[in-house]
């Protein structure tokens, strides 16, 4: 083993004062990187290593089948020169290694430079072109072509694409890449962490813009549009040789000085699951896996807590490379429990139309939508990483008449494109010897996977098109309740204008009555008195109130409830409910 105490710098892992340092440096945002080899007996790590120390333990390959060394790096493009060395010692192509190691920043744009009128053939040059600038004098030949470094003529400048490999994936989210290599396989995808815990997020967090890069003004404007959580690129690589390589983004890019407590409270949160992982790998933490046996993974076989695990330690790579990828304590924070953040938000949503429906609720469901969206797809791109990488697993077979028909260069050709060892006997009879291309999978990591592809769809996507099903229904819904208030204020506003109407039939032949007793008619001023005055005024009040309710029984008009409480409804309910009290109070 490459961690063998005669190379400096790794430590016992099994030590309980080195694992407690290691622990600690794991959620240290500070950390910059760190190395643990092990087998079934043994555990050795090293942490914050340099290029020097990197190219003493590099050449020393695990033992086959016999030993797991995982190598760990956070914000690559802060430590160009050991992805390099990776790059060269698993012969990684030069655009994946070019990639990995690519800085935050956007590369700038070359102005374009006018060409001449003379190479301006479609666009391009053409050998006519090239004849007339062979006449052309030395110095209007360099007045009018740039040169490069080796001094010869650039005939064109084109502009770069304002674009970069973290610029891009910032803007798609659920951007994923699978590359295998004769002796790797790489996968580089954005993971999502749940960085509020338990609790909804407050307009701060969702505002926070602290991990969109910079420069990218756009994306941050639109950051709303994202789902609630960390983004962060991951790589994970899986060699031949029983090494994994994970690689982490800088979730912080361009951040000068020391994090603030929340930040690393922040970067604690997005490395829950890597830490869970770290903790599997030392016997120091036995006791926690015997307690706690939900958090418990199968990656180190010959633990006490392991003991009765068929896992071998062959398959210790494999397994190690899809706990890292199987995050779950984001899947389930984010949308497997009943009461995850978007339901919350939903369920909130839903009482504050009940309460007020209003325009500006569908403003914050479209927002819940495009977030729900872009989930969604992070998911699927989860989905199609597990079944390409499933799909390399199983070898290429040709069919049982296909093999007659194989010659010497197409047997060429497949072995070069699926890794297939084809033997060709004098007969013309061809054998098949078949393997996966790269890095193969065990068979417990296979099992694993396929569980896991079955979980994102069963848990993950279906919760959240749950999710934005009922999403759409609530916009519908407040539409519908916008449609019934604005019914409400209208008959409210009927009912008032005849309450009025009834106010003025009622007085009307009270006035009418007054008007005729006050009437100056000579022979009847001192006929009535002022109790003829009041028994009229009561017999035709008690008419009026009668006509107004046979009235209002035919027309409908008479108060209800099918909207809205009326006053004498409130006002019955009330008296109702003070007599109960009152009874209750007399019964005890």
């Amino acid at each position: 083993m490459a961690g063998d105490p005669a190379l400096r710098g790794f430590e016992n892992l099994d030590d309980i004062a080195v694992y407690g340092k290691f622990e600690n440096a794991v959620i240290d945002p500070a950390t910059r990187n760190f190395v643990i080899e092990f087998n079934e007996s043994k555990a050795y790590a090293a942490l914050n290593f340099e290029e020097p120390f990197m190219e003493k333990f590099l050449p020393i390959k695990p033992t086959t089948n016999a030993s797991t060394r995982w190598i760990n790096i956070w914000a690559p493009d802060k430590q160009t020169p050991l992805i390099k060395r990776l790059a060269a010692e698993y012969k990684f192509s030069p655009r994946l290694a070019g990639i990995m190691h690519s800085k935050h920043s956007t590369p700038s744009i070359v102005p374009q430079k006018p060409m001449h009128k003379d190479l301006r053939y479609r666009g391009g040059f053409s050998p006519f072109n090239a004849t007339v600038l062979e006449r052309k004098s030395t110095d209007t030949h360099s007045a009018d072509l740039e040169k490069d470094e080796k001094g010869l003529p650039v005939l064109a400048r084109f502009p770069m694409l304002d674009l970069n490999h973290y610029k891009m994936v910032n803007e798609v989210w659920h951007y994923y890449s699978v590359d295998w290599g004769t002796n790797y396989l790489c996968i580089g995808y954005n993971s999502i962490s749940d960085t509020d815990g338990s609790q909804a997020l407050s307009s701060e967090d969702v505002q926070d813009t602290s991990g969109i890069i910079e420069d990218d003004a756009e994306t941050a404007k639109h950051s709303g549009n994202n789902p609630h959580g960390a983004r962060t690129w991951t790589w994970l690589v899986l060699t031949d040789d029983g090494t994994i390589i994970s690689m982490y983004e800088d979730p912080f890019p361009g951040h000068q000085g020391e994090l603030s407590e929340k930040q690393k409270a922040r970067v604690a949160r997005m490395r829950r699951n890597l830490f869970n992982v770290f903790t599997q790998l030392s016997n120091v933490n036995d006791i926690r896996r015997r307690t706690d046996p939900i958090h418990t993974l199968d990656i180190r076989p010959g633990l006490d807590a392991n003991q009765s695990s068929d896992i071998r330690i062959a398959e210790s790579p494999s397994l190690l490379l899809y706990y890292l990828f199987d995050d779950w304590y984001t899947s389930y924070a984010l949308v497997a429990k009943e009461e995850h953040q978007y339901a919350r938000l939903l369920e909130k949503l839903r009482l504050d139309m009940f309460e007020k429906p209003q325009l500006g609720l569908i403003q914050q469901m479209h927002q819940y939508g495009r977030q729900l969206a872009v989930l969604k797809r992070m998911y699927q791109s989860y989905a199609l990483i597990i079944q390409r990488v499933l799909d390399r697993q199983k070898p290429v077979n040709l069919l049982p008449g296909d093999t007659h028909s194989i010659g010497h260069s197409h047997a060429s050709q497949l072995s070069r494109e699926s890794n297939m060892t084809i033997r060709i006997s004098d007969e013309g009879e061809s054998t098949v010897d078949t393997k996966t291309f790269g890095a193969p999978l065990s068979a417990a990591a296979t099992v694993r996977f396929e569980r896991l592809r079955d979980r994102i769809n069963h848990y993950a996507i279906s919760e959240i098109q749950e999710c934005l099903d009922e999403k759409e229904a609530l916009v519908f819904l407040n539409f519908n309740l916008i449609t019934l208030k604005e019914s409400h204020a209208v008959e409210r506003l009927t009912r008032i204008t005849i309450l009025l109407a009834k106010v003025t039939i009622l007085f009307m032949p009270v006035s009418l009555m007054t008007n005729y007793f006050s009437t100056q008619i000579q022979g009847l001023q001192d006929t009535y008195t002022v109790r003829t005055y009041w028994i009229c005024f009561g017999v035709i009040m008690t008419l009026s109130i009668i006509f107004l309710l046979i009235f209002g029984v035919l027309s409908g008009t008479l108060e209800g409830k099918p909207i809205y409480r009326s006053l004498t409804e409130t006002v019955i309910d009330l008296g109702k409910g003070k007599w109960r009290k009152r009874m209750g109070k007399k019964g005890r």
